[in-house]
Order: structure tokens, then C-alpha cells, then sequence
């Protein structure tokens, strides 16, 4: 998968959905967060709320959102390239944390076929 490639692009199953929300809910749950929607229709619509948390835990918490970051398993290079990305950090943060658990469940799936 393309690094950052437009997360529209993507059409997965509501299986893969879940999972993907599941995934992040793990991950960014160290920090208490979970999702307000059972479901979403595509992976672009968890990106709002999720922005909305990690906009909030910079400015209350700046080190838990760091850990965030580890457990969503960005590499420090695509770190370095949400920070320097156009646009708001926290939106493109929602959107890479997204598409890394994206990426966690299309790659599990593989391998277990």
C-alpha cells in the first residue's frame, strides 16, 4: 500500500471496517478513546472524531498522544511526514492512524488466508 495514499481510495468490506475500527480503538484506547458510531461507511468517516481526540490530547497531553503514536506503530519517518504535510497536524494524524490500522488489518488478514 501506497504511504498515505487518499484514504477514499480504499473500499473495504464492513468486515474489514470493523476491524479497522476495532484496531484503532486498541490502539488510541491506551489513551481512553473510543468511537461514538457501532459502524462507519468507509474508512474517511472515522478520521473527524478521531481528529477531534488527538487535537484534544495535544493540547491537554502532549506525551499521551506521543504514546498514541507508538502504538499505532507510525515509523519516525512517516511521523516526520505528518508533521511537515500541509494542513492541520492532528487531521493528518487522524488520517495516517487510520490508514495504519487499515494497514494492520488488510496484512493480518493476508496472512491468515
Amino acid at each position: 500500500m501506497n504511504e498515505f495514499q487518499e484514504l477514499s481510495s480504499f473500499k473495504p468490506d464492513a468486515d474489514i471496517l470493523l476491524a479497522t475500527k476495532t484496531q484503532l480503538e486498541k490502539d488510541v484506547g491506551i489513551a481512553d478513546f473510543t468511537f461514538k458510531e457501532e459502524t462507519y461507511p468507509d474508512l474517511p468517516a472515522m478520521v473527524s472524531e478521531l481528529k477531534i481526540f488527538m487535537a484534544d490530547l495535544q493540547q491537554k497531553n502532549p506525551a499521551a498522544l506521543m504514546r498514541v503514536v507508538n502504538r499505532i506503530d507510525l515509523s519516525e519517518s512517516q511521523y516526520k511526514k505528518v508533521k511537515s504535510m500541509p494542513g492541520e497536524f492532528t487531521e493528518n494524524l487522524a488520517k495516517a492512524s487510520v490508514l495504519r490500522a487499515f494497514q494492520k488489518v488488510v496484512i493480518r488478514k493476508k496472512l491468515s488466508e
